[in-house]
């Protein structure tokens, strides 16, 4: 897709390297202003380098978080 204008900026979606899904960014993002990026390798969604990184959410869905306050007696 192409805005029209004096300059064409593409608003194509940049693909993670991994899995070859559409990532949140447009590759005419900067690398600097992008979560997911790896020098040398390039863009993984944020599954993918979630995966790789081994990083996890603290709490994923409301029943984990329910379960938290109740074992911190904050509830």
């Amino acid at each position: 897709m192409v805005v029209s204008g004096m300059s064409k900026i593409t608003l194509d979606k940049d693909k993670c390297v991994n899995c070859k899904r559409e990532t949140l960014y447009s590759k005419e993002t900067h690398v600097d202003f992008r979560l997911g990026y790896v020098e040398g390798a390039g863009q993984l969604c944020l599954d993918c380098y979630g995966t790789i990184y081994g990083l996890t959410p603290k709490l994923q869905g409301k029943e984990k978080l329910i379960k938290k306050i109740k074992e911190s007696g904050e509830a």
